[in-house]
């Protein structure tokens, strides 16, 4: 009887902590994580954070629907983040590096970021963040508040 007892402890416990990396694993800890950042063609705010390998999968026809008025940049993310439907939500104190001279798409624009100075605040969709450094055709920011 006492194995028995013994026996379910053990199993409900495995039970348990399978199940608690299952339902709280949301967020993802990176090194390096190559993103496209999805920038509005008139105001040049990042709007969305996408993982690049998502982003390539996706067809030009959706893409298209999604972000018919959008440019998109190609990036890295080091640090916290997690997944909201298909987009990025860098937590606190990640590093986003946004290469503007790095477009992915055929049409040759780049990121405005000749204006932009370290310290100033930036937003990445919904997450507020500082310009840490700002050189050509490299933006550094890191998160603040996701």
């Amino acid at each position: 009887m006492q194995l028995l007892d013994l026996r379910l402890k053990i199993l409900l416990v495995t039970a348990i902590v399978l199940c608690s990396g299952i339902c709280f694993g949301q967020e993802r800890i990176t090194k390096e994580t190559k993103v496209i950042l999805v920038v509005d063609n008139k105001s040049d705010v990042v709007e969305h954070i996408v993982l690049l390998a998502n982003f390539q999968k996706t067809e030009e026809k959706q893409l298209m629907k999604n972000y018919g008025h959008h440019k998109f940049f190609l990036g890295l993310l080091k640090g916290s983040y997690h997944l909201n439907k298909n987009t990025i939500v860098p937590g606190k104190n990640t590093t986003v590096v946004i290469y503007t001279d790095k477009q992915f798409s055929p049409i040759e624009e780049f990121f405005q970021s000749e204006n932009i100075s370290p310290g100033d605040e930036f937003n990445l969709g919904e997450t507020k963040a500082k310009v840490i450094a700002n050189k050509k055709g490299e933006l550094v920011i890191k998160t603040q508040k996701p």
